[in-house]
């Protein structure tokens, strides 16, 4: 019996049974010296079939699982990229993030992996007050009504706490900057808006449907997320943050110069000045504005606010 045909009879032999077989009772079956069975049992796992091993009188080898199919290792970068995902999902608010944790580990657990993936210690800064299952039902009322294209009633918070009944015709869910939100038809408005699912205090499917008008997504989305005012072009300069502020993105045409080790200028076009000036002052004395002025009279006139309160 050649290599090739002798381990797919070892898969078959492996798979029909339950319990452990002796090293003595495989090579009889396969018709091979039982000093081969090891190398056989090594070429099964190359190929992705897990098998168990156990000495002693009651012991041999035994399949962990019992596939059709060989199940494919995953690689270093694919492990990598679990973890990353985790991760992702964590930082962004996945309202299922630990659903989507548990059934990962039950995959790699099924598959039996001897080098499973690390525990992952994901820590969230600031979470948001809302309990996850009451944000999920909110996200999945809204993507029936889109499916179905069912009108919503909600009852709506907004930033300066006032409520505020809407009825909305919603199009797109999408998660920006770790938050929810829905771009839908305002009927009070007359135009569409950005609604915040997390500062939704009720929401409700109701039995009317709406005819979609003609929508282009990308004149209210793009890769950065909600365009959310006018794009300024923005250049700073950091001290001592230069790995820090290399490893991300923070808006559309980005270049970054490094002038030493300490110091690194960024530019780029960032949009919502309320934002832009928050984003600055986040960084207290390491971030310095170099333009625009606007952006530069405004931080200071800031800072004398702030200081005002502490006198």
């Amino acid at each position: 019996m050649g290599k090739t045909s002798a381990s797919i009879k070892l898969i078959q032999i492996l798979s029909s049974k339950n319990d452990y077989i002796s090293t003595d009772e495989l090579a009889e079956i396969l018709g091979i010296n039982k000093r081969n069975i090891r190398e056989y049992i090594k070429e099964i796992e190359d190929a992705g079939y897990f098998v168990e091993s156990k000495r002693g009188l009651t012991g041999g080898y035994r399949m962990l699982n019992h596939f059709t199919l060989p199940q494919a290792n995953l690689s270093s970068d694919e492990k990598m990229a679990i973890d990353e995902a985790i991760i992702f999902l964590k930082d962004n608010e996945y309202p299922l993030i630990d659903d989507f944790r548990s059934a990962t580990n039950k995959f790699l657990a099924s598959k039996s992996y001897k080098d499973d993936l690390s525990p992952l210690v994901v820590i969230e800064k600031y979470p948001y007050a809302i309990d996850k299952r009451e944000l999920m039902d909110r996200y999945q009322t809204i993507a029936d009504s889109i499916e179905d294209q069912y009108k919503c009633e909600l009852l709506y918070k907004s930033a300066k706490n006032v409520s505020k009944r809407h009825i909305i015709h919603p199009y797109k869910l999408f998660n920006y900057n770790g938050g929810y939100f829905v771009l839908a038809y305002d009927e009070d408005r007359l135009d569409f808006s950005y609604f915040k699912l997390n500062r939704m205090e009720s929401i409700y499917k109701r039995k009317s449907h709406f005819t979609k008008m003609d929508f282009n997504e990308n004149e209210y989305l793009d890769s950065f997320g909600m365009k959310n005012g006018e794009f300024y072009h923005v250049v700073l300069e950091f001290s001592d943050l230069n790995v820090y502020i290399s490893e991300r993105i923070y808006g559309k045409n980005q270049e970054i110069e490094i002038i030493d080790d300490n110091h690194l200028k960024l530019s780029c076009d960032m949009q919502n000045k309320d934002m832009i000036k928050s984003f600055v002052m986040s960084f207290g004395n390491k971030c310095k504005v170099i333009e625009p002025s606007w952006l530069k009279d405004e931080i200071k006139e800031e800072l004398v606010k702030m200081i005002d309160i502490y006198d």
